[in-house]
């Protein structure tokens, strides 16, 4: 009996807990392994009407919940500067969350690395908390994509070095 009470408990929760992720999404920008010498801000500038993201930044951390639909450009700069921090065109990601999915297979969701230079802290890898992760180059002169079919997750976006694989959950 006790067994079965636990049982129905956790299937109860782990429900709870998908109905509430569902259509939610966020950003998160770890660049905990830049050098602590340059400190470094994170800015997601929207394009599009709406809503505007909602940051909670921590020590070299930084979350935003994203409203729906939302396209914007996240990038990475020396704190405190102006604009981009950079002559240069920066590395940047273009966030894309859309408000009904299109296409074959369905996509929710579109994360794009523009090449650029120029920045202290170059993305290493990024990907989306529902799966798959793609690691991109110091020197990758091309943009680099990585779509969701599912509707609401965080895009991970790390920094100056990947995490290893136990670290890669967020808590």
């Amino acid at each position: 009996m006790l067994l079965s009470t636990l049982l129905t408990s956790l299937v109860a929760a782990g429900s709870a807990r998908a109905a509430v992720m569902q259509g939610s999404w966020s950003v998160r920008a770890d660049f905990s392994r830049c050098d602590g010498r340059f400190p470094l801000e994170v800015v997601l500038d929207k394009h599009s009407d709406g809503a505007l993201a909602e940051s909670m930044p921590t020590p070299n951390i930084t979350d935003f919940r994203i409203p729906v639909p939302f396209e914007g450009t996240l990038v990475v700069k020396p704190a405190g500067a102006a604009g981009l921090g950079s002559p240069y065109p920066p590395q940047q990601v273009t966030v894309e969350i859309l408000d009904h999915a299109t296409g074959d297979p369905a996509i929710w969701a579109n994360a794009t690395v523009n090449a650029g230079f120029g920045q202290r802290g170059l993305i290493e890898q990024i990907g989306w908390s529902t799966g798959g992760r793609v690691r991109v180059g110091r020197d990758e002169e091309r943009d680099v994509s990585i779509a969701t079919t599912v509707n609401g997750g965080t895009l991970l976006v790390y920094y100056c070095g990947a995490p290893n694989a136990t670290a890669t959950a967020l808590r």
